[in-house]
């Protein structure tokens, strides 16, 4: 490879690295493997629900899904979904952020659970 080239095809290697986390803006389209906004539908009420409830296991504390404030999916090796939720723990209501990954044959995994 020309050496002129090389540092323009690791620039192109490397800048959807930096974008891929950036949620896309309601009037640009989404970036390839970045997140978009994802309307909330019966899948993303499941997936929501399974957050919690994974989340509620392994804290041993009762959650409940009051609330999905945002959804956002992103195309992997499956599927990424990302929520700001609001949960009720006890008596009082919380915000997180959780991500969920649905893997190519369905299987869910919490990968994250973020207080907000």
């Amino acid at each position: 490879m020309n050496r002129i080239h090389l540092p323009i095809f690791a620039l192109i290697l490397v800048s959807p690295a930096f974008a891929a986390d950036t949620p896309a803006k309601p009037d640009q389209p989404a970036l390839a493997g970045g997140y978009s906004s994802a309307e909330i539908d019966s899948e993303v009420r499941t997936v929501a629900e399974f957050a919690v409830k994974t989340k509620s296991k392994s804290t041993e504390r009762p959650l409940k899904l009051i609330k999905i404030l945002k959804a956002e999916r992103q195309v992997v090796a499956g599927l990424n979904f990302r929520f700001e939720i609001e949960v009720a723990d006890g008596s009082k209501n919380l915000k997180a952020r959780a991500v969920v990954w649905k893997k190519l044959h369905g299987l869910l995994v919490l990968t994250s659970w973020d207080a907000l």
